[in-house]
């Protein structure tokens, strides 16, 4: 398989990506009904739904009504295109079932933290319906996968949990004021499931220290107030990002250090 295939298809799923991020805070289902505009309600044309081609075609906008389309529908299906390919070329796809194995649980995970990641920017709120999945597929993959130990995907589930759970103790204690919501506590644990113990704690610290320089610059920038809301899911999801695709580059625990996402 080359790596324009596995772009075509990340194109695809951050179509259907998009139809969640959409729906989920709105309680839709997300298979029916089709994909219509949200502004006419009109039901679009399967032509008009191909992923980029459409959206450039149609200059953005609604066939029908001609209202804008976000761009942010363009940018996610690219996004996932970007991120299926460097989960392929650092862990390959072979006819080995391990290594399919592998490849459909890096790019499972990708696909759940975009969409935490968007509903969170826009709703600052985690819904239990996609970290709860995330949990289970993470403990479900640690069983079936080759050579991988389901103890550290429970350890790296209950590492994130305790990690995340203290800072929002800590915050409400000492600042009277919650810096971490339950929401961050249950994707942190979650994505433990996938990154072991050790590869949480990693992920915490690439989170706060991600989070720090953004929200910094987003209080000097005069662009957020002290007191402004700021979500913290996307930190945690850009840290997970670069301890699944940059991990053996950042310690030396190598195989040992993730239960899923490193190879033998």
């Amino acid at each position: 398989m080359s790596s324009s295939i596995v772009f075509v298809f990340g194109l695809l799923i951050g179509s259907f990506l998009n139809v969640c991020i959409h729906r989920i805070p709105k309680s839709i289902s997300i298979v029916f009904p089709n994909s219509h505009c949200p502004k006419c309600k009109k039901e679009i044309i399967w032509y008009d739904n191909i992923p980029v081609f459409s959206y450039l075609m149609l200059r953005g906008r609604c066939r029908n009504c001609n209202s804008v389309i976000s761009p942010r529908y363009l940018i996610i299906e690219l996004l996932t295109g970007i991120l299926f390919v460097m989960a392929f070329n650092k862990f390959g796809l072979t006819r080995d079932s391990g290594s399919i194995l592998m490849f459909l649980s890096v790019i499972s995970l990708f696909s759940f933290l975009i969409v935490i990641a968007l509903i969170d920017l826009n709703t600052r709120y985690i819904f239990d319906v996609t970290v709860v999945p995330l949990a289970l597929a993470g403990i479900f993959l640690s069983f079936i996968i080759p050579g991988r130990q389901p103890l550290l995907a429970l350890a790296g589930y209950l590492t994130g949990g305790a990690v995340f759970l203290a800072v929002a103790v800590f915050s409400l204690a000492v600042y009277r004021q919650e810096g971490m919501g339950m929401g961050d506590v249950k994707l942190a644990a979650a994505t433990g499931t996938f990154l072991g113990w050790q590869g949480v704690l990693y992920m915490s610290l690439l989170s706060v220290f991600l989070g720090a320089i953004i929200s910094g610059y987003l209080l000097l920038s005069g662009k957020k107030k002290r007191m402004d809301p700021i979500p913290f899911g996307p930190f945690i999801v850009l840290g997970t990002f670069i301890v699944v695709l940059a991990g053996d580059k950042i310690t030396l625990a190598g195989n040992y250090l993730f239960p899923i996402f490193l190879k033998d």
